[in-house]
């Protein structure tokens, strides 16, 4: 909302863009936007599985979730563990 010239959808580029994501602050339509959490279809799809707080910039190598920087652990240059797998394997291994 508060879009002061008529845009069109960044998304669609078809209807009318009436919402702003608070995230990626693209212009969107109605159609393409999450009026429960005020995001854009796209963020929506790409926020962490874990948290649904930030963007996911990688993917779990054991669970295939995507995951934020946040959420995550680095275990070398390429591979990323999920902090839930990352945990369940340090229990096990303790165990």
């Amino acid at each position: 909302m508060g879009l002061r010239k008529k845009t069109k959808c960044e998304i669609c580029e078809e209807n009318y863009a009436e919402y702003v994501c608070k995230i990626c602050k693209r212009n969107v339509c109605l159609d393409h936007f999450n009026l429960s959490n005020g995001i854009c279809v796209v963020c929506n799809e790409s926020l962490c599985e874990l948290c649904r707080e930030y963007l996911a910039t990688e993917t779990c190598i054991y669970c295939g979730k995507i995951i934020c920087e946040r959420c995550s652990v680095q275990l070398d240059t390429i591979r990323y563990v999920c902090l839930n797998c990352y945990y369940k394997s340090k229990h096990v291994s303790r165990a």
